[in-house]
């Protein structure tokens, strides 16, 4: 399922700790890893007509010096994972990051994006980069954290609409899961928002969406397999993440966002968004079919 996966670096510690999420997928499924590392593209074609020759050659200069610095980088990374017996290849190329990653993983035909969450300011904890990738590839997309279970994955959680149980974040689990012998966690969060509702109604909420959830389940087919899980809290990320922090989830599964007609291609719900940003654990997005 998992044949080839594109880890896509930065030299950061960030995509370093990717790394090492990376290797421990590669040997669970035998995969291939590509490591792709780019250099940034900071002017266009049409500026750098205006600047003079004698700068554009400390501009090639520089290109020459990051190539360089990346390839014994990525040369050394090479060396000690193929020892240990995972196929291991690297490429550097120069562009848009955000672009040349999602281009290279097409052209390779990836099954898996693997990312660190990126360098991050104080208003958007998801680093740029990570969040252009997430919105625009149909590949499937993991962020992986600092925090990243080493003891393997037992664990996913996948937020469940109760309308579409059967969407591709589920199927695409089903199979990753297969290897891992992993438990799978179909998890819908009954949203009490600021309203202080009494208790006995909160939890006749939370028995009714239980109970849907728990007849889907059954009708896909899918009870032996899949465990009903149904929380309550203020928004819905709120409840994703708490359960996932509280029940010491190794894995979030998820689609981008809940399907229906969107007028940009180039789209990541607000739910996904902060699910990935917030939990501790790495997170897969998968664009809706």
């Amino acid at each position: 399922m998992i044949d080839k996966i594109l880890w896509a670096s930065d030299g950061s510690e960030d995509s370093l700790d990717a790394l090492t999420f990376t290797e421990n997928l590669a040997k669970s499924f035998g995969s291939e890893i590509l490591a792709l590392y780019v250099i940034p593209d900071y002017f266009e074609v049409p500026v750098l007509e205006e600047f003079p020759s004698q700068e554009l050659d400390l501009l090639a200069a520089w290109i020459k010096e990051k190539e360089a610095k990346g390839s014994d980088r990525l040369n050394t990374i090479a060396e000690q994972i193929k020892e240990k017996g995972v196929k291991f290849e690297t490429r550097i190329t120069q562009g848009v990051p955000y672009l040349k990653i999602i281009e290279t993983a097409e052209e390779e035909n990836a099954d898996l994006v693997v990312l660190g969450k990126g360098r991050a300011d104080e208003r958007n904890i998801l680093g740029a980069t990570a969040l252009k990738v997430i919105r625009r590839s149909t590949i499937p997309i993991l962020v992986a954290k600092k925090n990243a279970p080493t003891g393997g994955i037992k664990k996913i959680i996948v937020p469940t609409d109760l309308f579409n149980i059967e969407s591709r974040d589920l199927q695409f689990t089903l199979e990753f899961a297969k290897n891992l012998n992993a438990e799978i966690h179909s998890l819908t969060v009954v949203i009490t928002g600021e309203g202080k509702y009494p208790p006995e109604v909160v939890e006749r909420m939370r028995g009714n969406a239980y109970d849907k959830l728990a007849q889907h389940i059954e009708q896909a087919g899918l009870e032996e397999t899949v465990e009903p899980v149904v929380v309550t809290a203020k928004n819905a990320w709120m409840g994703i993440v708490n359960y996932a922090r509280d029940k010491n989830i190794d894995l979030v599964v998820m689609n981008t966002y809940q399907g229906g007609k969107f007028r940009r291609e180039e789209f990541i719900g607000s739910v996904a968004e902060r699910v990935v940003q917030e939990t501790s654990c790495p997170v897969i997005t998968l664009k809706p079919e």
